[in-house]
């Protein structure tokens, strides 16, 4: 049991990565070529059917060597023509696979990369700057794709690669900058933003109209910099897709995430305060790194009561005495309707549903022991038709759904708030997602919706196979989503009137293939406010 649920946590608030290349794809012929020369440096990119890309961007100095474990240093302005034709490595990440023998080792750590992708021709677009999922420990910018998104909507969106894992979240007392310990991939975000700040507009875009998105960690991520104090003012508006910014369990206490980390530590051979044995290790055994402790939906998670960090997302984003902790920034936000299938369908054995002891194990893993009550409770397995359909139902639920409304209708009282559920049952999906006994369908899946604003990219979804009522859902949602990042309000000529959520949360727009329609029914469905 406890390797499958591994496996799936390893996939929480993730995408797929069994279809991704491990090596970048070769370089854009230099005849179609295009030339910028940001504060950053000049810059030549690629000419794509109308749109001009730069990829592999460096915004900061390598984490390597001293900088291992450091807070990302700026990267001084460069003088001679940098080629920008291909995406820079991923950071390092550990791929599992259902049926693979052995970890793949993906990335390097010189990573912190950006990729740009603007209208040729481009002036003061809007800016969209991505933040890809991946339990803060895969998965990297170059694994989407939004020449899409930015060619038809006419705006210039940017991806982003960050510290991950241990590399990016180890916090321990020795590494320490001044009262600071770990959140490097938080910092790593910040610092992209800062440069997109001041160099986006030598691409087109306009550098007053920096809109931050991202789905599953990349959604939790903008849930901290809402509140990281170094983060104010780097963007203007936040899209946060199935990212639930209130579970606990998504960030960690300063002390416990030390204790967490120096278990990781020993793990890798090193005592937690031999700063030079730390930095010493071959990348391997820092990819190997074990926190100890029971699993958990993030195995690093990014750390609070720290100066980056200072409070608690959980503690105070569900307060209103506490917003003035809370950047005030409009925010477009949303769940799917079935969450937790892929979840449940990943701990679940090939050709059987999973047991009563696995189907508690990650019940604990996911909600701990109240999570757990409340599933036996409210999700009994006898009135789904597998223990895994009752273990996605409480998933959904608890982890999702209700986290998000909970948090969005707080929001809704300072400042505009757009809530969203997707909930096409039957968006294509790609080979790497099987049904089975245990989960016979997945549904709206965590993911789903990325496809259709991202287009082809590796996420779960299957955008080759969409069909004509998807891809027109699909543009749909595009525009929603540009025309937020474009004025703060999704709504535009040919769409369906998108309602500011009220306080009580109740006018949700849901978005399926059959119809785009404002609802009432999302606390109902997903039994807020009387279980979660």
């Amino acid at each position: 049991m406890p390797g499958r649920i591994l496996l799936a946590l390893s996939l929480f608030f993730g995408s797929a990565y069994a279809q991704l290349s491990l090596t970048p794809p070769p370089p854009a012929p230099l005849a179609q070529s295009t030339r910028v020369t940001p504060p950053a440096g000049p810059l030549v990119g690629s000419l794509d059917h109308g749109l001009a890309v730069w990829e592999g961007i460096p915004y900061a100095k390598p984490p390597t060597g001293a900088l291992r474990w450091h807070s990302p240093q700026p990267l001084p302005a460069w003088t001679a023509q940098r080629p920008a034709l291909q995406p820079g490595m991923a950071c390092p990440q550990v791929l599992s696979a259902p049926g693979q023998t052995k970890p793949i080792v993906r990335g390097a750590e010189d990573c912190l990369s950006l990729n740009v992708y603007a209208p040729a021709g481009a002036t003061n677009l809007p800016v969209m700057v991505w933040i890809h999922g991946g339990s803060y420990s895969s998965g990297a910018g170059s694994d989407y794709n939004p020449r899409t998104l930015a060619r038809e909507q006419h705006v210039v969106v940017v991806t982003v690669n960050y510290r991950l894992g241990a590399l990016g979240f180890l916090a321990l007392p020795a590494l320490a900058e001044g009262d600071s310990v770990g959140n490097y991939g938080l910092l790593d975000q910040q610092l992209a933003l800062k440069w997109v700040r001041n160099n986006i507009s030598a691409f087109g875009g306009d550098a007053a109209n920096v809109t931050a998105f991202g789905e599953s960690a990349g959604g939790m991520s903008l849930c901290q910099h809402l509140l990281m104090p170094g983060s104010r003012g780097l963007f203007d508006k936040a899209i946060i897709q199935s990212g639930p910014c209130t579970d606990p369990q998504l960030t960690a206490g300063r002390d416990a995430t030390v204790n967490t980390s120096s278990s990781a530590a020993r793990s890798m051979g090193c005592d937690p305060a031999d700063v030079a044995c730390l930095r010493a290790l071959p990348l391997e055994k820092v990819l190997a790194a074990k926190p100890g402790g029971l699993p958990s939906t993030v195995t690093f998670p990014p750390v609070y009561g720290v100066p980056t960090l200072p409070v608690s997302p959980a503690a105070v984003l569900l307060h209103p005495s506490s917003q003035e902790a809370v950047a005030a920034v409009p925010l477009l936000i949303g769940s799917n309707s079935d969450e937790g299938s892929i979840f449940a369908s990943f701990i679940s054995k090939p050709g059987q549903d999973m047991t009563f002891v696995e189907y508690l194990g990650i019940s604990y893993a996911f909600g701990g022991l109240s999570g757990t009550w409340k599933t036996l409770i409210h999700y009994l397995p006898w009135h789904y038709p597998t223990r895994a359909l009752a273990l996605a139902a409480s998933s959904t639920d608890g982890t999702f759904a209700c986290p998000t409304s909970d948090f969005a209708r707080n929001r809704a009282a300072q400042v505009p708030v757009y809530s969203y559920e997707f909930r096409d049952r039957n968006v294509p999906y790609s080979s790497y997602l099987k049904p089975g006994v245990a989960v016979p369908e997945f549904g709206a899946y965590h993911s789903a919706e990325v496809a259709s604003i991202m287009g082809a990219s590796a996420a779960l979804g299957d955008y080759s196979r969409f069909s004509p009522a998807q891809l027109e859902l699909a543009r749909s949602m595009r525009t929603y989503w540009a025309n937020f990042a474009r004025t703060g309000n999704p709504n535009g000529a040919g769409l369906v009137t998108w309602p500011r959520l009220d306080t009580a949360g109740l006018n949700v727009l849901a978005f399926s293939p059959e119809a785009t329609h404002v609802v009432d029914d999302f606390r109902k469905l997903h039994r807020c406010g009387t279980v979660w």
